[in-house]
């Protein structure tokens, strides 16, 4: 049994986190007003607790990320806004109502 195989990938997982991104990570400044609309769309989703509304944008921001000719730091903006985001979804009402 190979003890040293788990400490070796650790350092390895450790050393490639800690390296430097290969590609820039700056947004244009129309990229970043697209994700800045994206924002607004599903903030105002938010406010109006419009979960199939926050949903519906969120699956438009992840095919907009994932076209193929996205630039990488706009995929990564974008990517990141979803998760924002999908931290914020408010809890759905027959959960409350349920008790579950």
């Amino acid at each position: 049994m190979n003890t040293h195989a788990p400490a070796m990938a650790a350092t390895a997982w450790a050393q490639h986190l800690a390296a430097a991104p290969a590609t820039p990570t700056r947004l244009s400044p129309q990229e970043a007003l697209r994700v800045q609309r994206y924002q607004e769309r599903m903030l105002a989703a938010l406010q109006t607790r419009d979960r199939c509304a926050l949903r519906a944008t969120q699956q438009e921001v992840l095919r907009s990320a994932y076209a193929a000719k996205t630039p990488p730091a706009l995929r990564q903006a974008l990517r990141l806004l979803v998760w924002h985001m999908a931290a914020c979804l408010p809890l759905r009402q027959d959960l409350y109502e349920t008790g579950l």
